[in-house]
């Protein structure tokens, strides 16, 4: 069956100042150093669709996901709208726009009333807030939906895979046991990373008819987090990577930024950095000079692996197959001794720190146990987190979305055990799931794998690994496959 694809890019930067989403503390933008965009892939073949929307964003909400796709139904109506799945490339230099303020800053009931927050949060008239942000990406990504849908036309892919390291291990393990997110290595305690990292790059390059490149889907298990503390908007290193690919091939090219398995990775080499020892390492991946780098390294691979997909027959049919699963993950629950234990210890600290007013620093630890008594309250409410879930295959490559910010591990379980070829990983899709740690990393604790820094635990990350290898499975074997696999 011939395949029909349709492709677009479009700026969704708000035109205003805006809340910066990420971090632990209120950031506000001050002006743009790179636009943010959207870019979406469509493929149809007969009745089957997948159509892929990446935005530059740290997440998309689920509400986020509906009102797209809702706009997407009144403008496109012979689009089906469950066949659209919306991620995020996670850079923290996008807008704040689908929840009012950061997470580590609302005002829990377990503090006492007389706590307050030192950091002086008084947003500005001229500063986009949620009300304003939220409507206008809906409409953003939507639109750009609708131009890739309407727009398909016969077309052909041709798979590459190639290597660039771009993402690291970000956990520190020392020798009790514990590990820390950014945790220093320069130390005698230190011990190992407590994951690897994986340097490969999926690629899926579109041609036209005539063999023409129209654009690229890039696979990689890194978040955009270069410059995750500036207070300007950018799209990270991935918009230092389209820049180059595009002054190779032109501004109509388009370059769909997938992020992989990445919830325990970032773009910083913690074993050569030190704050105490000059060490001879990569730019500084907390800045722009980061941001080009890692954006170098892939845009290079792009490029070097363009001319022998190009001369190889591009695929202009195939089977393409797509199924959109409703999965139940288990809530990772808190003990009645772990409730108790973080009452405690949120009295002592309050109680020893002899303060009213609390800053940024005192507000994270704080969290650590009013997070562990919120988690309490809510299981008692509910026992999973619903999400959904995509697993799309396309000739003999496989696409498998989570909306969490899902540790590589599990990425790697369900790639090692993938029927396809090759298999697209797109984490932060369709809702923000929030870290998925390993029972490893649930041991050493620390953010990322507290308690309440995720819904589901590594029971949840089990259960997806099973659920996707299946389905990608069935997918593969079919009653027509198996002549053609004997």
């Amino acid at each position: 069956m011939k395949i029909k694809i349709g492709m677009s890019q479009t700026d969704i930067t708000p035109p205003a100042r805006v809340l910066l989403q990420g971090q632990v503390y209120t950031r506000i933008s001050e002006t743009v150093e790179s636009p943010l965009t959207a870019q979406v892939f469509a493929v149809q073949s007969a009745d089957a669709v997948l159509v892929l929307c990446a935005c530059d964003v740290a997440s998309v909400s689920r509400a986020f996901c509906d009102r797209v796709r809702e706009l997407v139904r009144q403008r496109c109506p012979d689009l089906a709208p469950e066949s659209i799945v919306i991620s995020a490339t996670h850079t923290h230099t996008g807008p704040v726009f689908w929840r009012t303020v950061n997470p580590h800053f609302l005002a829990s009931k377990y503090l006492p009333p007389q706590a307050a927050f030192s950091e002086d949060i008084t947003i500005p008239e001229d500063v986009w807030q949620v009300d304003r942000c939220f409507p206008y990406l809906a409409e953003k990504a939507s639109g750009a939906i609708c131009a890739a849908w309407e727009g398909r036309r016969p077309a052909a892919v041709s798979p590459a895979f190639g290597r660039a390291v771009t993402g690291h291990c970000r956990r520190a393990v020392y020798d009790d046991g514990s590990a820390q997110m950014y945790g220093r290595t320069d130390t005698v305690n230190f011990r190992e990373l407590e994951g690897g990292n994986d340097s490969g790059i999926e690629l899926l390059y579109i041609f036209t008819e005539d063999q023409k490149p129209l654009g690229v889907l890039v696979n990689v298990a890194c978040p955009s987090q270069c410059v995750e503390s500036k207070h300007f908007i950018s799209s990270d290193f991935w918009g230092k990577a389209r820049d180059r690919i595009k002054a190779r091939l032109g501004d109509d090219f388009i370059v769909v930024g997938l992020c992989s398995a990445a919830g325990d990775q970032s773009p910083r080499d913690l074993v050569r950095r030190s704050l105490t020892h000059r060490r001879r390492t990569d730019p500084d991946m907390y800045g722009l000079e980061g941001a080009s780098e890692l954006g170098a390294r892939i845009a290079g691979v792009v490029l070097d692996k363009l001319p022998a997909a190009q001369a190889a027959p591009p695929a202009d049919s195939g089977i393409l197959k797509h199924q959109v699963m409703t999965v139940d993950f288990p809530l990772r629950r808190v003990t009645l001794a772990e409730r108790d234990a973080a009452r405690q210890k949120l009295a002592d600290y309050i109680a020893q720190s002899g303060k009213q007013t609390f800053d940024a620093r005192d507000m994270a630890a704080l969290r650590l146990y009013s997070g562990i008594l919120e988690r309490f309250e809510e299981q008692q409410q509910r026992m999973f987190f619903t999400a959904e879930i995509h697993v799309a295959r396309l000739g003999d490559i496989a696409f498998a979305t989570n909306p969490f910010e899902l540790f590589l591990d599990f990425g790697n379980q369900i790639r090692a055990q993938s029927e396809a070829a090759q298999t697209f990983l797109i984490q932060l899709a369709c809702d923000a799931g929030r870290y998925l740690p390993t029972e490893k990393a649930e041991r050493g604790s620390h953010y990322s794998a507290y308690v309440f820094s995720g819904y589901t635990g590594h029971e949840g990350g089990d259960l997806l690994v099973r659920k996707t290898v299946d389905t990608i499975r069935q997918q593969f074997i079919t009653q027509n496959d198996e002549g053609a696999r004997s």
